[in-house]
């Protein structure tokens, strides 16, 4: 992955899948080992943080990190995944598309590069799917991720694939840049990005990889490139 000058601000350019890891400065050890960990020649891996103090994006290419001018908390995750997206789709032309997930996810990485070869044309897929009505966030996931523990936001009905691990294909990405709005409104990224492939037209498939959704400690942080 290489810097080239443009006419416009400088631009990455690659051809590979990318895989888009969201992490946040509370957990930003277990972004750096999941950078590590599912680092691998078939595609490029990218870190994606908000850091609301900047005014511009920012690349780290040591750390292959992502920085955007966003807030970094739940309530804000829509908004920063549309921000990602939108920076990835406007410097990487040439992609196949973005595999997005989380840095406490662990999948058999094998099995994962060959799923994304076999289905890369798929506009939407997802390890995990499933059917959501349109209400408010659970309690329970208020509790244990917003900062602001007292909003009662509700959310989109979406036919959607879970945070864990979804792909958005090069074909399906302009959807997304177009929904800026959508995310801005927007309390669940997964169930967002479900909503807007929805409104395209599009319905995920479910594609079926192993992997394990792990605590933050030190395990996951010593978990080996596989």
């Amino acid at each position: 992955m290489t810097w080239h000058k443009a006419t416009n601000p400088l631009v990455l350019t690659v051809m590979k899948p990318v895989i888009l890891i969201c992490g946040c400065r509370k957990y930003e050890p277990y972004l750096d080992a999941a950078i590590r960990r599912m680092s691998r020649p078939e595609w490029t891996v990218i870190g994606l943080l908000g850091d609301p103090s900047i005014k511009e994006p920012t690349w780290d290419k040591t750390r292959h990190v992502l920085t955007i001018p966003n807030a970094d908390t739940y309530e804000a995750l829509p908004a920063k995944l549309h921000a990602g997206y939108s920076w990835l789709f406007e410097r990487l032309p040439g992609i196949p598309g973005i595999f997005k997930t989380d840095d406490d996810i662990v999948f058999d990485l094998n099995f994962l590069a060959k799923v994304i070869e076999a289905n890369r044309a798929l506009p939407y897929w997802g390890v995990t799917a499933s059917i959501c009505e349109a209400a408010n966030v659970k309690e329970t996931t208020i509790t244990a991720r917003f900062e602001d523990k007292s909003i009662r936001p509700a959310h989109q009905a979406a036919v959607y694939c879970f945070g864990s691990g979804y792909w958005i294909s090069a074909a399906a990405l302009p959807h997304i840049r177009d929904a800026g709005a959508d995310y801005a409104t927007s309390v669940l990224e997964d169930v967002c990005t479900g909503f807007v492939m929805n409104r395209a037209g599009i319905l995920p498939n479910r594609t079926r990889v192993p992997f394990t959704e792990m605590p933050r400690n030190a395990q996951l942080l010593s978990v080996a490139h596989s």
